[in-house]
């Protein structure tokens, strides 16, 4: 999600540290899986009133639209049972670090 909008809004292109979940944190499948995340500006996030926390549809609308295959990625791994290894974890932070090198490299 950061890498791919470079630290901007993905909706308006303004700069933001504010990422979103598409599906909820407490969905343990997907909650660390970066096709999960979205980075928005306060607006879109959590401020304007067609915000993704405000009006979830016209978000969801709008992530079918523009990222249509990480939409259809989630719906398929939603549902999914999930148990983490140390390995897993491992790798997730790994991953996460990653993103947060790129971010600070760029």
């Amino acid at each position: 999600m950061i890498i791919k909008s470079g630290g901007n809004c993905e909706i308006c292109g303004q700069p933001t540290r504010d990422s979103h979940h598409v599906i909820g944190r407490k969905n343990l499948s997907t909650r660390w899986d970066l096709k999960n995340g979205v980075r928005l500006c306060f607006q879109h996030h959590t401020g304007g009133n067609k915000s993704a926390h405000n009006d979830p549809l016209e978000f969801i609308n709008w992530f079918k639209k523009t990222r249509l295959d990480d939409y259809e990625y989630l719906l398929k791994e939603k549902n999914k049972t999930k148990t983490f290894s140390i390995f897993d974890y491992e790798e997730i932070i790994k991953n996460l670090e990653d993103v947060l090198n790129e971010i600070q490299n760029s």
